[in-house]
């Protein structure tokens, strides 16, 4: 597996945390020429899918205070549509729309979609090199950016009308709400209710990922189980999917690989997430890496191996750099930084443990419901953290296994935790197991742990409950 990453797999990063976001979709448009017709329609469109949709209604000539709220309208969305057509050039106020969302696409996850509305790229890029406004001051200064940002969005994938679609209007709209609709909610990935310091956590795989490069780059996550490799590697991909043209995120690599045909179904999982419809028919490894090559080559992509721990697996889901069309970013999560080539380029990232104060904080969050310990419990919490020395999977599992049990149940698990030596993580998971009333109960977890990770509580005890489980005793 090659890349063309040429940083220091050591080097550091930063950042800082994402806001959060009011609007889902901010238009930009020319009222003139599409405010009553397709901009009515897509925005009416998006509403019924229950977008919150930012349009702005001001048909006059728009001053500094308008602006300034268009500015915050837009950086409090999520993603803007930019519809393009034969005058919007001539607006000021739509280049300084497009202006503000370029900046705040280069520099967040803001997901941009141009739409070309009877109008040519080419025609756009044409414009950006003489603009023709209807305004008549502009600071030449500005005229300059503008031009930029014209020509910027004139070279981004974006959606053409009436080349698309058979020349249907509302089949266009359908479209574009559909891929709105798959970058908004489609890869959402489940993860933890209390995620403790995860900001931080986070920010240099965030910072990564927002280095604006051509070439294709690979993060490995590297770290001992429990230390929440696969958690910040959901996180990050949950907040920045919609920047690509397509993602997927493959969970239990390791697992999966195991059983009967594990590659293949992995090869079709991916084929599936980055062309959006299911794909059935790949014969083998080698067939699924043949139709790889050939989908991942014409799209820039975000994918997330989780898991790793075999090369086999990674020649299977990444093959070589050139599978990969330019810009494309790929995460592995795995114990094993060696399975790496050593004359491949790549970044590591290793997640730091929990502070003292995380620490008590998770664990008392499953302990106890709360951000602190519940009065009387505060030594024995310590006690508890300190032997699960920062790693989050033991704060978690341990804080489930007290919880609302009482105080000599408390000092009980405390006993036979801290007759485990220090490192051994998988013993101390154990007690947890142990500490269930019966050989049901046993059992009933190890379904869970085994076959229900990720799946919704109701659905979860519907199935148990079928299977004669007394899960919701």
């Amino acid at each position: 597996m090659a890349t063309s990453e040429s940083q220091n797999p050591s080097s550091s990063f930063s950042s800082k945390p994402e806001n959060k976001s009011r609007y889902d979709i901010f238009l930009s448009f020319r009222g003139l020429d599409t405010r009553k017709k397709f901009t009515d329609h897509l925005f009416h469109s998006l509403l019924r899918e229950g977008f919150q949709t930012f349009r702005d209604n001001d048909e006059i000539e728009r001053g500094h205070v308008i602006e300034s709220e268009l500015e915050k309208a837009i950086k409090n969305s999520k993603m803007s549509v930019i519809v393009l057509s034969e005058n919007y050039a001539k607006s000021t106020a739509c280049l300084f729309e497009l202006q503000t969302i370029l900046e705040l696409y280069k520099k967040s996850d803001h997901f941009v979609l141009p739409v070309f509305y009877e109008v040519e790229p080419l025609r756009i890029k044409e414009q950006s090199k003489k603009l023709d406004f209807e305004e008549k001051e502009v600071i030449p200064e500005k005229e300059k950016e503008w031009s930029a940002a014209l020509k910027e969005v004139a070279r981004m994938a974006g959606k053409v009308f009436p080349g698309e679609s058979d020349g249907y209007e509302a089949k266009f709209i359908e479209e574009i709400v559909g891929e709105l609709k798959s970058k908004l909610v489609g890869n959402h990935l489940r993860v933890g209710h209390h995620l403790v310091s995860m900001d931080w956590r986070t920010m240099q795989v965030t910072s990564w990922l927002k280095e604006r490069s051509t070439k294709v780059g690979i993060l490995l996550i590297c770290g001992m189980g429990g230390i929440g490799k696969t958690t910040i590697a959901k996180v990050v991909f949950n907040s920045n999917h919609a920047r690509y043209d397509a993602s997927c995120f493959l969970q239990n690599i390791s697992e999966v690989a195991k059983g009967h045909n594990g590659l293949v179904r992995l090869q079709r999982q991916l084929l599936s997430d980055i062309l959006r419809k299911e794909v059935r028919n790949v014969n083998d490894v080698d067939d699924g890496c043949r139709r790889m090559k050939y989908v991942l080559s014409n799209k820039r992509v975000l994918l997330v191996l989780d898991d790793v721990d075999q090369i086999d697996q990674l020649i299977a889901l990444a093959g070589q750099q050139d599978w990969f069309s330019s810009g494309s970013k790929i995460i592995i999560t795995t114990r094993i930084e060696s399975m790496m080539n050593a004359h491949e380029n790549y970044k590591v990232f290793r997640p730091e443990k929990l502070s003292i104060d995380d620490s008590l904080e998770l664990f008392s969050w499953h302990a106890s419901g709360q951000k602190h310990p519940i009065q009387g419990h505060m030594e024995l919490s310590k006690r508890f953290v300190h032997r699960c020395d920062g790693l989050p999977l033991a704060l978690e599992v341990l804080g489930s296994s007290v919880r609302r049990k009482n105080i000599d149940v408390w000092k009980s698990e405390l006993q036979k935790l801290e007759a485990i030596s220090d490192n051994t993580i998988l013993r101390k998971l154990e007690i947890s197991f142990d500490s269930l009333q019966d050989d049901h109960d046993k059992n009933m977890f190890l379904e869970i742990a085994c076959f229900f990770v990720g799946k919704l509580k109701t659905e979860t005890i519907t199935i148990l409950e079928g299977c004669d489980y007394a899960a919701l005793a």
